[in-house]
């Protein structure tokens, strides 16, 4: 019964894209961020407006495209944490784009926001596979990231089954020269958000600034109506305070504010930790 509605489900899909795709074409917004930096209800929040479909980690599309960029699964031969233009394959470049298409179409979405944090370490592949792409860039102070990692993997596979994921990441440390052998998950949080934010700043210090919009998730709980209103008019989205008040109602704070940090913290963290602490980023 699950497999006749699966395919029942697609035909229509199938149809239904057909349908609704003449005139319209792919126009991708990728919200940017290291997990647990508040991309979810940030993109949650962006997602409500009518004329944006939401792609909300579907990982499924990209690995349908690229396989090997599936760094969770422990089957995957030569996982692919960081890529650049160099890995783009024009067959497989066009099914992602006809999968990100679809989707948009089928949800009757004007705009494709996409949120998938590990593209933090894809965004030359993103900028040279999408050159029309525009992007929305969330920072987070990395204490509380980590924490927010801690709590993950503690109890799930966040770094991916067999650690393969962790495995990638701690790859990029070598040059540290620090014994990454026994490092807790708040430690390895550390340095998933240290380098998260390293490929981050480097993409975006040298992309032009009418492609993008930048903000804090500090600044985002502090005054979300005119982060909200912000990112629309970044969009070119029609609003209207109503709606903004709607949308924002009920966004605040709710995990601890932390602005402690130890010399071990920094070592791993690197020079961009203080900055997220302070709000400078």
């Amino acid at each position: 019964m699950k497999a006749i509605k699966h395919f029942a489900k697609k035909i229509i899909n199938h149809y239904k894209f057909i349908t609704l795709k003449k005139g319209k074409s792919l126009q991708p917004v990728f919200l940017i961020g290291c997990g647990r930096s508040g991309t979810t209800i940030l993109g949650t929040t962006i997602g409500k407006h009518q004329s944006i479909t939401y792609l909300n980690e579907r990982r499924d599309l990209w690995h349908k495209a690229y396989p090997e960029f599936n760094i969770w699964s422990n089957k995957t031969v030569s996982p692919k944490l960081i890529t650049t233009k160099t890995d783009i394959k024009p067959k497989q470049t066009k099914r992602l784009k006809h999968l990100f298409f679809k989707e948009q179409v089928i949800n009757k979405g004007d705009i494709l926001l996409e949120k998938l944090p590990i593209n933090n370490f894809r965004l030359e592949f993103i900028n040279n596979a999408f050159p029309d792409a525009k992007y929305i860039y969330l920072q987070r102070n990395g204490i509380e990231v980590a924490k927010s990692i801690e709590k993950k993997a503690d109890y799930g596979s966040w770094f991916g089954k067999n650690s393969v994921k962790w495995n990638l990441i701690n790859q990029l440390a070598a040059p540290l020269e620090i014994d990454t052998s026994s490092l807790s998950n708040y430690e390895k949080g550390l340095l998933e958000w240290r380098y998260s934010l390293e490929y981050s700043e480097t993409f975006f210090k040298h992309l032009s600034k009418d492609k993008y919009y930048s903000l804090s998730y500090q600044s985002f709980l502090e005054n979300p109506k005119i982060e909200i209103e912000s990112i629309f008019s970044f969009l070119n989205l029609e609003h209207s305070e109503e709606v903004t008040n709607n949308l924002t109602e009920g966004i605040q704070r709710k995990s601890k504010k932390r602005q402690t940090v130890t010399e071990r913290d920094m070592a791993l963290a690197g020079p961009y930790l203080q900055q997220s602490i302070e709000n400078t980023l």
